[in-house]
């Protein structure tokens, strides 16, 4: 029953955050400006995902050398490389145009944390009777 629950929670959160960021970022008076320069934007997004997508495979070619590593010395040294990526990562993800949808997107998470505490406390209480 709660892998049911986690998991509806899941699919609405998943399916319903990035429809809330759209709609909160469309500003009206830009929709015909969006309309006219889309063939721009897909070309920016494409280089955006391709640049994520880059930074991504660094991350995790860091990790599994960790995961990989013997030495402990090594392994930490690794690891410290890994977030110093992630943290630049994130920064940059929080700058400019992302700025907007990522504390959009930031909100609608901790909305989804907060109610699946809510629905695992229910199933907990549940269990009890």
């Amino acid at each position: 029953m709660k892998l049911t629950v986690l998991a509806f929670a899941l699919a609405t959160g998943l399916a319903t955050t990035p429809a809330m960021a759209r709609q909160q970022h469309d500003h009206g008076d830009q929709a015909a400006a969006q309309q006219q320069s889309h063939a721009g934007h897909m070309m920016q997004d494409s280089a955006a995902m391709t640049a994520h997508r880059e930074k991504m495979a660094e991350m995790r070619a860091l990790m599994q050398q960790a995961h990989a590593a013997s030495d402990p010395a090594e392994r930490q040294r690794l690891m410290a490389e890994h977030r110093a990526k992630m943290q630049e990562h994130m920064a940059g993800m929080m700058q400019g145009d992302n700025a907007d949808m990522m504390a959009a997107c930031h909100q609608h998470m901790m909305m989804m944390h907060d109610m699946m505490e809510q629905m695992a406390a229910h199933e907990n209480m549940a269990q009890d009777d």
